[in-house]
């Protein structure tokens, strides 16, 4: 096992780009998670604009 996550001279670039990877994808998540929030509450503000009775 330990040979595994060894990787011999290549562990540091592997490794780095497994945690680079995993920020870029945490930070996508975030990012999809606030914008899903915004878009939300925009659109129940349009409903109450228009005075469309709906559960959005």
């Amino acid at each position: 096992m330990t040979e595994l996550l060894d990787m011999g001279k290549y562990g540091p670039y592997i490794w780095g780009a497994y945690g680079a990877s995993l920020v870029v994808i945490i930070g996508l998540m975030i990012w999809v998670l606030a914008e899903r929030k915004a878009t939300k509450t925009q659109l129940r503000e349009l409903l109450e604009m228009t005075g469309s009775k709906s559960d959005a």
